[in-house]
């Protein structure tokens, strides 16, 4: 675990912490749109200060609510909290995404699931997978028996989620596209339909380099076999045609 994965961590942990005290009303209250677009809730300014604290060091930082602070040779990209409507709403399905960036590409990445304390991150050695305070990890495995795939924003596209389901193919759509790509090795597809921002795939999409990985203006297929992924694609394709 390198310096960079130890100080997400330790941010991480910080922020999981606060979070096990108890609920507060100033986690939902909103101050604005963020750099990224959305608005702002407390909960977003809460995890970012914690990690500028930590991983200022590391470089500049171009987070989704502040947008570029501070120097550096390296830019760091940071979403403090993905999935923060999930947070919002107590649904265990929320966490932070994180890429060290040089020259234009990333060397090292993080997600972790604040809600569970799932924690993965990417280096020159590979993607890994432990728990929040624990540095002892060990390599994602792809599980290839998965029973369900992922459909993030599935809601703003009815006409492929009946596609899918015509099909017979089982989805869920949690809500936190970051956090359904760090799975994406363990389900059988990840998808996301509509406009994608750097602060959420930056991090995660890097984790995803040896999967079947399909990119269009506002279409991303993430599969471990290219029939999968191509029939995906098919399905995507005969909908926007329909």
């Amino acid at each position: 675990m390198t310096p960079f994965v130890k100080a997400v961590m330790e941010a991480a942990d910080e922020i999981a912490a606060i979070l096990r005290e108890g609920w507060r009303r100033e986690f939902s209250d909103h101050d604005g749109i963020g750099a990224g677009g959305d608005e702002t809730a407390g909960i977003d300014r809460l995890a970012e200060r914690i990690y500028i604290e930590k991983l200022s060091r590391f470089g500049k930082i171009d987070s989704e609510e502040c947008g570029l602070v501070g120097k550096g040779e390296a830019t760091i990209v940071l979403d403090p909290i993905d999935g923060s409507s999930n947070a919002i709403s107590g649904l265990p399905y929320f966490g932070s995404a994180v890429a060290l960036e040089r020259d234009g590409k990333v060397e090292a990445a993080v997600v972790v699931n604040l809600a569970n304390g799932d924690f993965f991150y990417k280096t020159s050695g590979g993607l890994m997978r432990t728990k929040l305070g624990e540095e002892r990890a060990g390599p994602v495995v792809r599980r290839e028996s998965a029973a369900i795939g992922i459909f993030e924003k599935a809601y703003a596209n009815p006409e492929l989620a009946l596609a899918l389901l015509r099909q017979k193919r089982k989805f869920r759509s949690p809500g936190a596209v970051a956090l359904s790509l760090a799975y994406a090795h363990y389900v059988d597809f990840v998808i996301f339909a509509g406009p994608r921002r750097r602060y959420d795939f930056a991090a995660a999409l890097w984790m995803c380099e040896d999967l079947e990985v399909v990119t269009e203006e506002e279409l991303l297929v993430v599969a471990k076999s290219p029939e999968t992924a191509r029939d995906l694609l098919r399905l995507a394709h005969e909908k926007e045609r329909a």
